[in-house]
C-alpha cells in the first residue's frame, strides 16, 4: 500500500466518533433492532442467546425494569454493541463524505502548475489543509477500491485542490489547466 492509500484507510477507520448508547436499556434496544425480519419475541430470544441470559431478562433490560447488569454481562453487552455499532456509524460517515460533506486533507508536497503557456511555476513544497468536495472524496475512495496507483490517487487530490484552493472554484487563476502533486512528505485525511 502507498502513503495515500494508507491514510485513506486510516481516515475510514477513525471516521466513527459517535459513542455507543450509554444505558443498558438503550444498548439492548440497539441489539434488538439489529435482529431484522423477526418479531419482538424472536429478537429478544436471539439477543438472549448472544449474551447468555433468558428472553425475559432481555425484555426487562429493554423495558428498563432492570437498570444494571452484572459486570461480566454488562461487559459482554458493551462488546456486542461495539462490534455492531462501529460499522454502522463508519458506513454513515463514509456515505456522508462521498455524497455531501467531502473529506479534509492536510498535505505537504511539491505542487507544480500548467497553464496554456506552459509551466507557470517550478514545483515547490507547500503545505495545505483544505476540505475537498464530495465528488473528489468519492473519486478517491472509488479509485482506492479499484486499486489505483499512488500517482493516480495523488492526481485526484491535486485536482481537488486545484478546484478548491488554486482556482477558488473558478473565481481566480482561470487559465490554470492542471496541478501536479509529487514528493508528498505528509498527508492526512479526516472525514
Amino acid at each position: 500500500m502507498g502513503l495515500i492509500e494508507d491514510r485513506l484507510e486510516e481516515a475510514a477507520e477513525t471516521a466513527y466518533s459517535q459513542p455507543i448508547p450509554k444505558t443498558l436499556g438503550a444498548r439492548i434496544r440497539f441489539l434488538l433492532k439489529q435482529e431484522k425480519g423477526v418479531n419482538r419475541a424472536e429478537a429478544a430470544r436471539a439477543v438472549a442467546e448472544k449474551i447468555g441470559k433468558s428472553q425475559r431478562t432481555v425484555e426487562r433490560y429493554r423495558d428498563d425494569e432492570i437498570k444494571a447488569a452484572k459486570p461480566e454481562t454488562a461487559a459482554l453487552i458493551e462488546a456486542t454493541v461495539k462490534q455492531l455499532w462501529q460499522p454502522i456509524v463508519k458506513a454513515k460517515k463514509l456515505q456522508a463524505a462521498v455524497t455531501t460533506g467531502g473529506i479534509k486533507v492536510d498535505v505537504r508536497g511539491k505542487f507544480g502548475f500548467k497553464s496554456p503557456k506552459g509551466t507557470t511555476n517550478d514545483p515547490r513544497y507547500r503545505r495545505l489543509t483544505r476540505r475537498l468536495d464530495a465528488a473528489t472524496a468519492a473519486a478517491l475512495f472509488e479509485a482506492k477500491e479499484a486499486g489505483a496507483s499512488e500517482e493516480d490517487l495523488a492526481q485526484i487530490v491535486a485536482d481537488g485542490l486545484r478546484d478548491d484552493y488554486f482556482t477558488d472554484g473558478g473565481s481566480r487563476a482561470t487559465s490554470l489547466q492542471s496541478v501536479a502533486l509529487t514528493g508528498i512528505d505528509h498527508i492526512k485525511f479526516s472525514i
